[in-house]
């Protein structure tokens, strides 16, 4: 069976300026182990045909280089936060033409008025949308993932409204203003502060907004009035993003702001010289800041650290408040504080913490807390590892984070990791490397797992190998390798012929 997942982060969602049957594209995605078919996803986030149901689709794409026509299974699934599936609707066997969608107009019930489902499916204002599509039976013999990022541009402006002599304002008397962007895209969005009186009702004071801009939509508006002493005390807002039938970009509109009986009984607070200042907060969405794939993932199903890659995806990168831990432990790296173990190289020294070390590696583990020359003199000698490399390698340890990571650094921690047998690391250095392989570098991988005796690792090498045969068998690197190392060689070779065979 060969199996694809597609997943894909709308970032600021609530945001998204769409009206019904206005639809956001996902980045389009190229699937090889699907005879070499482009796709992208499709929602309308106002609904295809019912503004009150969020509409999905999938998508073969126009420009696609497959053929005419492909059957597949697929599923297509909104997730939270932790990946749990929150909807999800399944179809088997139907077979896509180019530029053809099936779609899913009622997938979602819009979370309108229910904030606790709103705050389920939104965490961080984020939409994680899975698409996953398979062709055949039993077990997984081909699986990619990718995943891509969308991300709404937010923008927003503030400023000061002063009105003076507010005591003496008169019905339907205008107080204008005019605000603008200092972005290249130009928002502009102007209005009137004004005194409403209607027969027989309460004279209130209203904002009118009159957006007026070609890229920009006004989401949010919320105005507060200013102390004499700075002091802010919200007194109206407006938000459109719940609106079902309401054009963001040209609509005006209006609302009471709410100056509550304060101002008038201490006027001597809120109004300095009899002058009302109000502080306005515009939130403008100004079309999509960026949309990217940002990782793919081939031959998922062969490493260990792949498969645990896949959930790992559905959490965002950016998460600060979730990752507080690892910067504390980051600091305490970096800051070396109450360090009580050094790591030498040949040219430099490397404070750590015996802890962590023991934590992380069984083999630090064994040095530390048995009568070992480490133990006693409080000192490792890695006279095999460079400078840069430790400083990645106990970076690592205390984070689980790799920092601008390379082809030859990856080697280097790859081989450190098996030598202090630290899984984790060596499942990452794993990844890495499959994901980088190319004609040029798969001699120094073969050699690799060859050393270290990695049966995952050599077969991803050697599957790399029989897909691109002459590719890799006619160059003069292949030659070379053949020189250096002729029993390795032969025997990737011999492997080749087998599988060719069958």
């Amino acid at each position: 069976m060969r199996q694809f997942t597609f997943m894909w982060f709308i970032e600021n969602y609530s945001y998204c300026w769409h009206e019904p049957s206005e639809e956001l594209l996902s980045p389009a995605f190229f699937v090889e182990i699907m005879q070499s078919t482009s796709w992208n996803l499709k929602i309308y986030p106002r609904g295809y045909e019912d503004p009150d149901f969020i509409s999905l689709f999938l998508n073969r794409c126009e420009g696609c280089y497959g053929p005419k026509s492909i059957e597949l299974n697929f599923k297509l699934s909104i997730l939270d936060a932790n990946g749990k599936v929150l909807e999800s609707d399944e179809v088997e066997e139907h077979e896509f033409e180019k530029d053809e969608s099936y779609k899913f107009i009622n997938f979602s019930e819009r979370f309108i008025n229910d904030l606790g489902k709103k705050n389920e499916v939104l965490t961080s204002d984020i939409l994680r949308v899975c698409c996953t599509m398979w062709v055949g039976e039993g077990k997984i013999d081909k699986e990619d993932f990718s995943c891509a990022r969308t991300r709404i541009a937010l923008e927003k402006i503030s400023f000061i409204k002063i009105i003076e002599n507010f005591s003496n304002l008169q019905p339907n008397e205008d107080k204008s203003f005019e605000v603008a962007s200092i972005s290249k895209n130009g928002l502009k969005c102007s209005g009137n502060i004004f005194l409403k009186r209607e027969l027989y009702s309460v004279d209130e004071v209203v904002v009118e907004i009159l957006p007026d801009s070609d890229s920009g939509h006004l989401i949010t508006c919320q105005i507060y009035f200013l102390s004499s002493a700075g002091k802010e005390v919200e007194c109206g807002k407006i938000d459109t993003r719940d609106y079902i039938h309401f054009s963001f970009k040209y609509n005006s509109f209006s609302f009471p702001i709410n100056l509550g009986k304060d101002l008038f009984e201490k006027k001597h607070e809120y109004l300095s010289n009899d002058n009302l200042t109000l502080r306005c907060e515009f939130t403008f969405s100004n079309g999509i800041e960026f949309q990217r794939i940002e990782e793919t993932f081939h031959d998922l199903h062969l490493t260990p650290f792949l498969r645990e890659k896949l959930p790992n995806s559905i959490v965002p990168s950016f998460q600060a408040e979730a990752t507080s831990v690892l910067k504390d432990f980051k600091n305490l790296y970096e800051d070396q504080i109450l360090s009580d173990v050094q790591l030498k190289t040949i040219n430099k020294t490397f404070p750590a913490h015996k802890i962590v070390l023991c934590a992380r590696s069984p083999v630090f583990r064994a040095m530390l807390t048995t009568n070992m020359k480490e133990k006693i003199m409080d000192s490792i000698q890695v006279d095999d590892l460079d400078d840069s490399t430790i400083a990645q390698f106990l970076l690592f340890l205390y984070t689980d984070v790799l920092e601008d990571l390379q082809w030859e650094s990856a080697m280097n921690l790859y081989y450190a990791a098996d030598k202090y047998q630290v899984q984790r690391l060596k499942d990452v250095c794993t990844s890495f490397l499959i994901t980088g392989l190319n004609r040029r570098n798969i001699g120094d991988l073969l050699i690799l797992a060859d050393r270290h005796q990695d049966s995952d690792l050599k077969t991803a090498v050697e599957k790399f190998i029989c897909r691109r045969d002459k590719e890799i068998f006619c160059t003069d690197e292949w030659e070379s390798f053949m020189d250096t190392n002729p029993q390795l060689a032969m025997r990737t070779m011999h492997i080749y012929l087998k599988n060719s065979i069958d």
